[in-house]
C-alpha cells in the first residue's frame, strides 16, 4: 500500500474514534510514557503540541514543566522546510500561537540546544511493529533527526495507528521505540 493509501486509511481509522476514546488511549500513552526510565530521567524532552487526531500528551507536557525539566516543541520554519526544538515555558494560550496546518508554538521561540535533548517523542499518521513511521508528508522530523539525533526517539500512536509495514525509504527516520496505549514496541 503507498505511503498516501496507507495515511487515508490511518486517518479514517482515527477520525472514528469517539473523543472519549481518544482521551481514555491519550491516559493510557502518559502512564506508559511514565514507566520508561530513558522519559523518568531525562532533563530535555523534545515533545509536541497535539493536533486533533493525536495522542494529546498535554498532561506530561504540564507535569514536566511543572518539574522545572526543559521540554521543547517544534519551531518550524516553512521557508526552509525544517524545525528545531524550543522552549515550552508554559501551556497558557497567550503563550502560544497557531501557525500553518494549525500547529501551535511557543510565541517567544528560544531554540533548544539539539546536543541537550535526552529524548525526543515523536507523533506520526503511523507506525510499524518494525520502528517504521509514517509522518504527514513534509519530512520535517525525518530531515531533523537526520541532522540532529539524540539518544531515545520514541513514537506515540494509538493503536489504530499500527500497522504491519509502514513503506520507507532510506531518508526515513526509524523510532527507538513505539508507544502506543496497550504496547510499547521496541526496535
Amino acid at each position: 500500500m503507498s505511503k498516501t493509501k496507507q495515511r487515508k486509511y490511518i486517518g479514517d481509522a482515527i477520525a472514528e474514534m469517539t473523543p472519549e476514546e481518544k482521551c481514555h488511549a491519550s491516559t493510557l500513552i502518559c502512564d506508559r510514557l511514565m514507566s520508561i526510565a530513558s522519559v523518568i530521567f531525562a532533563d530535555t524532552i523534545f515533545a509536541y503540541l497535539p493536533l486533533d487526531d493525536e495522542v494529546n500528551i498535554l498532561q506530561l507536557l504540564n507535569q514536566w514543566i511543572d518539574e522545572s525539566r526543559t521540554v521543547g516543541v517544534p519551531l518550524v520554519s516553512w521557508e526552509s522546510k525544517t524545525m528545531r526544538a524550543g522552549v515550552l515555558s508554559s501551556l497558557d494560550e497567550h503563550t502560544l500561537k497557531i501557525t500553518r496546518h494549525g500547529l501551535r508554538e511557543p510565541i517567544h521561540r528560544h531554540p533548544i540546544p539539539a546536543d541537550i535533548i535526552d529524548v525526543i517523542l515523536v507523533p506520526g499518521m503511523g507506525f510499524d511493529t518494525s520502528g517504521g513511521r509514517l509522518g504527514r508528508g513534509g519530512g520535517f522530523y525525518d530531515r531533523y533527526l537526520d541532522l540532529s539525533r539524540p539518544p531515545i526517539v520514541i513514537g506515540i500512536a494509538f493503536d489504530q495507528q499500527i500497522l504491519e509495514s509502514v513503506q520507507c525509504y532510506t531518508h526515513d527516520q526509524p523510532m527507538t521505540a513505539v508507544v502506543t496505549p496497550t504496547r510499547t514496541l521496541l526496535n
